[in-house]
C-alpha cells in the first residue's frame, strides 16, 4: 500500500475533500476557455482550433467523467485514510498527543485585534480534525457520491446533446451536462469540508455552500416554474434555520472566545462557565439545533424537502443520502455535549413529531420520488429522536446505514423514471419487474432494509433506535410518546415502502402505453444499484449476523461516544434490558405493515385503493396536513400584505398614462426624494438659459459684476 502521507495521514481525508473542488476548477477553466474561443467572439485560427478541440458547440461531456474520476479517487483516498486511522488507533493507544498531531492540523486565518494588545488578539482558524465519526462519514459520502456520479452519466445523458427539448416546460435549450457535474462536484466538496472541519466557523462555511449548491441543483430545470419555486423554497426555509445557527455560534464566541469544537467540548466537560447562564445555554442550544432543523428538514421546517424532488433524480439521491440533510444530524452528534438536557428533550420531541407526520403523508402519496422524500424526512426524525433520548450511537448508526439504502431507493426510482420516459406516477406503473428486473429486485433490497428486515442493514440500526426509545420511556414515564410513536411508525414505514414496490413492480400494468415503452437502464445506472444493494444488505453486519447488537459499524461508533452520555446511564441500562422486546415488537409491527400492503396492493385491485380519496383523513394526508396552506395564511400572505402596505407608503404610484416628466408629489417617501431631485433639475434648467455661449455676453456680465462690487465697496467705506 502506498504511504503517501507518512507524517500526517489525516491529509488523506484532506485530499479526498479537495479533489471534487479540483474537478470543479477544471470544468470552470475549460468552460471559460471555450467561451473565449467561440467563433462569434474571435476569428483567429488558433482560437478556432482550441474551441474545436474542447468540443465546439457540444455540451462539456468530459466534465461528467472528470467529476466521476475525482469522486472515485476521493473515495479511494478516504478508504486508505480509514485503514491508516485504525492502524494508528492501535499504534498510539494511550498516547493521545502524537495521535492528535497526525490527524489534525490548523492554520490562522483571520486575526481580530492587535497581536500585542491586552487582551491579545482573537484568531479565527481553518483546520481539519479526523476522529472515528468524521472518518466514517467522509468514507460514506465519497463512496455514495461516486456511485451517484456513475449513475448520473447514464441518467443525464440527454443533457449531453446540443439541443434538449424540455417537455415539461415546453422549451428547447442547450444541454447542461457540464453544468450539472460542476454543481455536483461543488456540492460534494462543501459536504466534505463540513465533515472534517474542526471549528464551527468552517462548518458554517460548508453549511452555506451546501445550501447554495442545493439551490442550483434543485432549480436545475429552472424553466419549469415548479423547479424555480422549489429551489427558492429550499433556500429561504434553510435561511430561517441558519439564523438560529448564527445565534448559537455568536453566543459560543462571546462566551468562550473560540469556535474550535474540541476546545468547546473540553470547556463543557470541565464545567460550564458562570457567564453561560441556564437560559443562555438553552438559547444557544436551540439556536444550533434550529440550524439542524432547517438542514435536516425537521418539523416545522420540513416542507422544503419533498418539493426538492423537482431537481434531477441523482440530485435527490445525493441530498437525501450523502449530503445536505445528513449535515443536520451529523452536527447534532458532533457538538452533542453542548446541548442542555432541556434542549435534548426538544430534539427528541421534534424528531418524534417529524417521523410520524412524514410517514402518514407517505402512505397516500402517489409520486414515486415524493414517497421516498417523505420517507427520508421520517427516517431523519428517527435519528433526531435517538439523539434526543441519549441514543447517540443508534442515531448516527442509522444515519450511515440509511445513506446506502436511501441512495439505492432514489437511484432505483430514477431508473424507473428513465425507463418510463420521465413518468413518476405510481398509478401508471405496475408489472415493471418483467421489463426492469435489476431495478426491481435491487429496489426490493432497499425496501427490506428500510423496513427493518432481519439481516438487512436497516434492521441493526432501527432496532437500536427502538431499544433506546423504549429504555428512555421506561425511565421517564411522562415521555411515553417518545417510544409509542416510533413503534407505530415502524409499521407505517413497512406499509408505505412495500406499497411503493407493489404498485411499481408487481401485478399487471395499469398503463399499457408506459409499460410497452419501459426498458431496463444501461450498465452505468444498474451497476451502482447492484453495489448499493450489497451495501444495504451487509453494511450493518457483525458476528454473529443474527445478533442485532453485534454490528461492527455500531461498535465503531460506540467507541466514539462523547463523555456527556454518562448522564443517560440509567436509560442505557433500561434499553439494554428491553432490547430484545423492542426488536421483536418492531419486527412484528413491520410485518403487519408489509402484510397489509401486500393484501391491499398485491392481492386486491390497487387502483381502488388509490382512487378512494373521498374520506377526510385521506384528503387531509394527501394535502400534506395543509402545512403549506397554513404557512401561506400565517406567514406568506401577512408578509406580502405588510410589504404592499410599506410599498404604498414608500412609492408614488406611476400609472402607465403618466407623462414622462412627472409633477412634484411629496406625498410619499419616494415622492419626497423625487421632489428634491426634480427641484434641482428645474433649477438647473432655469440656469441653463443664462448660458448663451457668446464671449461678449460673459465679458459684459463680468464688467457689470466688477462695477457692482466697486459700488458696494464705495458705499460701505463712507
Amino acid at each position: 500500500m502506498l504511504d503517501l502521507f507518512p507524517d500526517n495521514p489525516g491529509r488523506y481525508f484532506l485530499a479526498a475533500t479537495l479533489l471534487p473542488l479540483v474537478s470543479v476548477a477544471l470544468i470552470l477553466a475549460v468552460a471559460v476557455v471555450r467561451n473565449l474561443t467561440r467563433s462569434h467572439t474571435t476569428t483567429t485560427k488558433w482560437a478556432a482550433s482550441i474551441y474545436w478541440l474542447l468540443g465546439g458547440e457540444q455540451p462539456l461531456k468530459t466534465g461528467g467523467y472528470l467529476t466521476f474520476a475525482a469522486f472515485a479517487a476521493s473515495a479511494t483516498l478516504a478508504i486508505l485514510g480509514l485503514i491508516h486511522f485504525h492502524e494508528d488507533l492501535e499504534t498510539f493507544r494511550g498516547s493521545p498527543a502524537p495521535f492528535e498531531a497526525r490527524w489534525a492540523e490548523r492554520i490562522d486565518w483571520i486575526r481580530i485585534g492587535a497581536s500585542k494588545a491586552d487582551p491579545p488578539a482573537s484568531v479565527l482558524q481553518l483546520g481539519y480534525r479526523i476522529d472515528r465519526l468524521s472518518a466514517l462519514m467522509v468514507t460514506m459520502v465519497t463512496v455514495v457520491s461516486s456511485l451517484i456520479a456513475l449513475f448520473s452519466l447514464g441518467y443525464m445523458k440527454d443533457e449531453g446533446q446540443e439541443r434538449v427539448e424540455d417537455h415539461a416546460a415546453h422549451f428547447e435549450r442547450r444541454g447542461r451536462f457540464g453544468r450539472f457535474f460542476l454543481f455536483l462536484g461543488l456540492f460534494v466538496f462543501s459536504m466534505l469540508n463540513l465533515l472534517i472541519a474542526d471549528n464551527l466557523l468552517q462548518v458554517f462555511i460548508g453549511w452555506e455552500l451546501v445550501g447554495v449548491c442545493s439551490f442550483f441543483l434543485i432549480g436545475f430545470y429552472y424553466e419549469r416554474r415548479s423547479a424555480a419555486v422549489a429551489a427558492n423554497k429550499a433556500f429561504i426555509i434553510n435561511r430561517i434555520g441558519d439564523a438560529g445557527f448564527l445565534i448559537g455560534i455568536a453566543i459560543l464566541w462571546a462566551t468562550f472566545g473560540t469556535l474550535n469544537i474540541e476546545e468547546l467540548i473540553a470547556k463543557f466537560d470541565t464545567g460550564r462557565p458562570a457567564a453561560l447562564t441556564d437560559s443562555l445555554w438553552i438559547v444557544m442550544g436551540l439556536g444550533l439545533f434550529l440550524g439542524c432543523v432547517g438542514k435536516s428538514a425537521q418539523f416545522p421546517l420540513h416542507t422544503w424537502l419533498p418539493d426538492a424532488m423537482e431537481g434531477p433524480t441523482p440530485v435527490s439521491a445525493l441530498i437525501h443520502a450523502a449530503t445536505m440533510v445528513a449535515a443536520g444530524v451529523y452536527l447534532v452528534g458532533r457538538v452533542y455535549p453542548l446541548f442542555s438536557p432541556d434542549v435534548l428533550v426538544v430534539i427528541a420531541y421534534t424528531g418524534a413529531i417529524t417521523l410520524f407526520i412524514a410517514a402518514t403523508i407517505a402512505t397516500v402519496t402517489t409520486d414515486i420520488k415524493r414517497v421516498l422524500a417523505y420517507s427520508t424526512v421520517s427516517q431523519l426524525g428517527y435519528m433526531m429522536l435517538a439523539l434526543g433520548v441519549g441514543g447517540w450511537t443508534a442515531g448516527l448508526f442509522h444515519l450511515l446505514t440509511h445513506a446506502f439504502f436511501k441512495a439505492l431507493l432514489f437511484l432505483g426510482s430514477g431508473s424507473v423514471i428513465h425507463g418510463l420516459h420521465h413518468e413518476q406516477d405510481l398509478r401508471k406503473m405496475g408489472g415493471l419487474r418483467q421489463k426492469m428486473p435489476v431495478t426491481a429486485y435491487t429496489m426490493l433490497v432497499g425496501v427490506l432494509a428500510i423496513s427493518g428486515t432481519p439481516f438487512f442493514s436497516g434492521w441493526y440500526s432501527k432496532d437500536a433506535i427502538l431499544a433506546d426509545t423504549l429504555g428512555y420511556g421506561v425511565v421517564h414515564r411522562e415521555h411515553s410518546l417518545l417510544y409509542v410513536v416510533p413503534f407505530i411508525t415502524a409499521g407505517m414505514t413497512a406499509f408505505y415502502m412495500f406499497r411503493l414496490w407493489f404498485l411499481a413492480f408487481a401485478g399487471k400494468p395499469r398503463d399499457r402505453h408506459a409499460f410497452d415503452h419501459a426498458h431496463e437502464s444501461p450498465w452505468t445506472m444498474t451497476v451502482p444499484l447492484v453495489v448499493l444493494a450489497a451495501f444495504s444488505f451487509g453494511i450493518g453486519w457483525g458476528w454473529p449476523a443474527w445478533d442485532a447488537n453485534a454490528s461492527v459499524l455500531a461498535h465503531e461508533l460506540h467507541e466514539a461516544e462523547p463523555h456527556a452520555l454518562h448522564r443517560f446511564s440509567s436509560e442505557h441500562s433500561a434499553s439494554h434490558v428491553a432490547h430484545s422486546y423492542a426488536g421483536w415488537l418492531g419486527l412484528f409491527l413491520a410485518a403487519c405493515g408489509a402484510g397489509t400492503a401486500a393484501v391491499i396492493y398485491a392481492v386486491r385491485n390497487p387502483s381502488v385503493a388509490l382512487d378512494a380519496k373521498s374520506g377526510w383523513v385521506v384528503k387531509f394526508l394527501a394535502n400534506k396536513w395543509y402545512f403549506d396552506e397554513l404557512y401561506a395564511a400565517l406567514v406568506f400572505r401577512p408578509t406580502m400584505l405588510v410589504g404592499a402596505s410599506a410599498a404604498a407608503a414608500d412609492k408614488r404610484p406611476t400609472p402607465a398614462e403618466e407623462p414622462a416628466t412627472s409633477p412634484i408629489d411629496p406625498g410619499t417617501l419616494d415622492g419626497l426624494l423625487n421632489t428634491v431631485g426634480q427641484s434641482l433639475a428645474k433649477l438647473g434648467n432655469a440656469l441653463r438659459t443664462a448660458q448663451t455661449g457668446f464671449i461678449r455676453s460673459y465679458v459684459l456680465v463680468l464688467i457689470l459684476t466688477v462695477v457692482g462690487a466697486l459700488g458696494m465697496l464705495a458705499v460701505l467705506t463712507r
